[in-house]
Protein backbone atom coordinates (compact mmCIF):
# COMPACT_ATOMS: atom_id res chain seq x y z
CA UNK A 1 0.00 0.00 0.00
CA UNK A 2 2.79 2.39 0.93
CA UNK A 3 4.69 1.56 -2.23
CA UNK A 4 1.57 2.24 -4.31
CA UNK A 5 1.07 5.58 -2.54
CA UNK A 6 4.65 6.59 -3.30
CA UNK A 7 4.19 5.71 -6.95
CA UNK A 8 1.00 7.77 -7.13
CA UNK A 9 2.72 10.72 -5.47
CA UNK A 10 5.65 10.39 -7.84
CA UNK A 11 3.29 10.47 -10.82
CA UNK A 12 1.63 13.63 -9.53
CA UNK A 13 5.00 15.24 -8.86
CA UNK A 14 6.36 14.30 -12.28
CA UNK A 15 3.40 15.96 -13.98
CA UNK A 16 3.85 19.21 -12.05
CA UNK A 17 7.54 19.36 -11.16
CA UNK A 18 8.49 21.68 -14.00
CA UNK A 19 5.86 24.26 -13.14
CA UNK A 20 7.47 27.17 -11.30
CA UNK A 21 4.56 29.48 -10.52
CA UNK A 22 3.76 31.61 -7.54
CA UNK A 23 1.37 30.03 -4.99
CA UNK A 24 -1.65 32.05 -6.12
CA UNK A 25 -1.11 30.83 -9.70
CA UNK A 26 -0.86 27.13 -8.89
CA UNK A 27 -3.65 24.92 -10.22
CA UNK A 28 -5.70 23.06 -7.64
CA UNK A 29 -4.11 19.66 -8.29
CA UNK A 30 -0.60 21.03 -7.65
CA UNK A 31 -1.73 22.56 -4.37
CA UNK A 32 -3.21 19.19 -3.33
CA UNK A 33 0.03 17.38 -4.21
CA UNK A 34 2.06 19.93 -2.24
CA UNK A 35 -0.27 19.52 0.74
CA UNK A 36 0.16 15.73 0.67
CA UNK A 37 3.95 16.06 0.67
CA UNK A 38 3.86 18.67 3.42
CA UNK A 39 1.69 16.39 5.59
CA UNK A 40 4.09 13.52 5.02
CA UNK A 41 6.86 15.59 6.62
CA UNK A 42 4.87 15.72 9.86
CA UNK A 43 4.93 11.97 10.26
CA UNK A 44 7.73 10.52 12.38
CA UNK A 45 10.59 9.04 10.40
CA UNK A 46 10.09 5.35 9.69
CA UNK A 47 12.42 2.82 11.28
CA UNK A 48 13.86 2.11 7.85
CA UNK A 49 15.03 5.74 7.66
CA UNK A 50 16.72 5.78 11.05
CA UNK A 51 20.49 5.80 10.76
CA UNK A 52 23.63 6.57 12.66
CA UNK A 53 25.76 9.57 11.73
CA UNK A 54 28.34 7.42 9.94
CA UNK A 55 25.84 5.33 7.95
CA UNK A 56 25.20 5.97 4.26
CA UNK A 57 21.65 5.67 2.88
CA UNK A 58 20.78 5.61 -0.79
CA UNK A 59 17.47 7.16 -1.74
CA UNK A 60 15.50 8.33 -4.77
CA UNK A 61 14.85 12.09 -4.83
CA UNK A 62 11.28 12.30 -6.15
CA UNK A 63 10.48 15.92 -5.29
CA UNK A 64 12.26 19.18 -4.55
CA UNK A 65 10.45 20.94 -1.71
CA UNK A 66 12.57 24.10 -1.70
CA UNK A 67 16.23 25.08 -1.95
CA UNK A 68 17.29 23.05 1.08
CA UNK A 69 14.80 20.16 1.24
CA UNK A 70 13.93 17.14 -0.86
CA UNK A 71 11.36 14.37 -0.58
CA UNK A 72 13.05 11.01 -1.07
CA UNK A 73 11.95 7.39 -1.23
CA UNK A 74 13.88 5.27 1.27
CA UNK A 75 12.94 1.58 1.39
CA UNK A 76 9.51 2.40 -0.09
CA UNK A 77 8.92 5.14 2.50
CA UNK A 78 8.51 8.81 1.52
CA UNK A 79 10.80 10.89 3.76
CA UNK A 80 11.49 14.61 3.83
CA UNK A 81 15.23 15.31 3.99
CA UNK A 82 16.78 18.68 4.80
CA UNK A 83 20.27 19.60 3.65
CA UNK A 84 22.33 19.79 6.82
CA UNK A 85 24.18 23.01 7.55
CA UNK A 86 22.44 25.23 5.01
CA UNK A 87 19.33 27.41 4.89
CA UNK A 88 17.79 28.47 1.57
CA UNK A 89 15.45 31.37 0.74
CA UNK A 90 11.81 30.38 1.18
CA UNK A 91 8.27 31.56 0.51
CA UNK A 92 8.29 34.97 -1.14
CA UNK A 93 11.96 35.67 -0.41
CA UNK A 94 14.12 36.77 -3.34
CA UNK A 95 15.84 33.80 -5.01
CA UNK A 96 13.49 31.26 -3.39
CA UNK A 97 12.39 30.01 -6.83
CA UNK A 98 15.95 30.14 -8.20
CA UNK A 99 17.25 28.19 -5.21
CA UNK A 100 14.62 25.48 -5.66
CA UNK A 101 15.37 25.29 -9.38
CA UNK A 102 19.09 24.93 -8.61
CA UNK A 103 18.45 21.98 -6.29
CA UNK A 104 16.04 20.53 -8.86
CA UNK A 105 18.78 20.60 -11.50
CA UNK A 106 21.14 18.85 -9.11
CA UNK A 107 18.91 16.17 -7.59
CA UNK A 108 15.48 15.66 -9.14
CA UNK A 109 14.79 11.99 -9.90
CA UNK A 110 18.38 11.09 -9.03
CA UNK A 111 19.68 8.33 -6.76
CA UNK A 112 20.90 10.41 -3.83
CA UNK A 113 23.45 9.40 -1.21
CA UNK A 114 22.68 10.53 2.34
CA UNK A 115 25.36 10.68 5.04
CA UNK A 116 26.15 12.46 8.34
CA UNK A 117 22.52 11.81 9.23
CA UNK A 118 20.82 13.37 12.25
CA UNK A 119 17.50 14.99 13.16
CA UNK A 120 16.57 18.62 13.73
CA UNK A 121 14.51 20.06 16.57
CA UNK A 122 11.28 19.04 14.80
CA UNK A 123 12.38 15.45 14.21
CA UNK A 124 13.09 15.94 10.50
CA UNK A 125 15.97 14.12 8.87
CA UNK A 126 19.12 16.20 8.32
CA UNK A 127 21.80 14.87 5.99
CA UNK A 128 24.69 15.64 3.75
CA UNK A 129 23.27 14.86 0.33
CA UNK A 130 25.20 13.82 -2.75
CA UNK A 131 23.59 13.70 -6.18
CA UNK A 132 25.67 12.40 -9.08
CA UNK A 133 28.71 12.65 -6.81
CA UNK A 134 28.13 16.33 -6.00
CA UNK A 135 27.82 17.49 -2.38
CA UNK A 136 24.68 19.54 -2.93
CA UNK A 137 24.77 21.13 0.54
CA UNK A 138 28.08 22.76 -0.37
CA UNK A 139 27.06 23.37 -3.99
CA UNK A 140 23.95 25.33 -3.03
CA UNK A 141 26.12 27.59 -0.86
CA UNK A 142 28.79 27.88 -3.58
CA UNK A 143 26.17 28.97 -6.13
CA UNK A 144 24.80 31.61 -3.77
CA UNK A 145 21.50 29.72 -3.50
CA UNK A 146 21.64 29.16 0.28
CA UNK A 147 23.19 30.56 3.42
CA UNK A 148 25.32 28.66 5.88
CA UNK A 149 22.79 27.88 8.62
CA UNK A 150 23.13 29.99 11.73
CA UNK A 151 24.05 26.96 13.84
CA UNK A 152 26.69 25.75 11.33
CA UNK A 153 28.99 28.76 11.25
CA UNK A 154 31.85 26.60 12.53
CA UNK A 155 31.82 24.49 9.34
CA UNK A 156 34.91 26.02 7.74
CA UNK A 157 34.28 24.54 4.30
CA UNK A 158 30.77 25.97 4.06
CA UNK A 159 31.81 29.33 5.48
CA UNK A 160 34.64 29.56 2.92
CA UNK A 161 32.27 28.74 0.07
CA UNK A 162 29.83 31.37 1.32
CA UNK A 163 32.55 34.02 1.43
CA UNK A 164 33.55 33.16 -2.14
CA UNK A 165 29.93 33.42 -3.30
CA UNK A 166 29.52 36.73 -1.48
CA UNK A 167 32.69 38.15 -3.05
CA UNK A 168 31.64 37.00 -6.52
CA UNK A 169 28.08 38.31 -5.92
CA UNK A 170 26.56 35.02 -6.96
CA UNK A 171 22.86 34.32 -6.55
CA UNK A 172 21.33 35.91 -3.47
CA UNK A 173 24.59 37.82 -2.88
CA UNK A 174 23.79 39.96 -5.93
CA UNK A 175 21.61 41.84 -3.45
CA UNK A 176 23.40 44.37 -1.30
CA UNK A 177 21.99 43.06 2.00
CA UNK A 178 20.22 39.71 1.58
CA UNK A 179 18.17 38.67 4.62
CA UNK A 180 18.59 35.04 5.79
CA UNK A 181 15.44 33.00 6.51
CA UNK A 182 15.84 33.05 10.30
CA UNK A 183 15.81 36.88 10.25
CA UNK A 184 13.08 36.93 7.61
CA UNK A 185 10.79 35.03 9.96
CA UNK A 186 11.69 37.10 13.01
CA UNK A 187 10.77 40.27 11.11
CA UNK A 188 7.43 38.82 10.03
CA UNK A 189 8.09 39.32 6.30
CA UNK A 190 7.16 35.71 5.48
CA UNK A 191 3.47 36.65 5.77
CA UNK A 192 3.72 39.55 3.29
CA UNK A 193 3.22 39.32 -0.48
CA UNK A 194 5.90 41.88 -1.28
CA UNK A 195 9.40 42.26 0.08
CA UNK A 196 10.31 45.56 1.76
CA UNK A 197 14.00 44.66 1.66
CA UNK A 198 17.08 46.07 -0.08
CA UNK A 199 17.24 46.98 -3.73
CA UNK A 200 19.70 45.49 -6.19
CA UNK A 201 23.21 46.87 -5.93
CA UNK A 202 24.10 48.84 -9.04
Amino acid sequence: MKKKLVLILAAIILSTERMYLRPEQLPFKVMIASAIIALSSLVALPLSAAASADEIIRAKAVSIVDGDSISAVINQELVRVRLAGVDAPEGNQPFAIDSRQSLHDLCFWVEAELSSISKDYYGRMLARVKCNGVNVNAEQVRRGMAWVADQSVEDKELVQLQEEARTAKRGLWSYESPVPPWEWHSRGWHSQRSWPGPSMEK
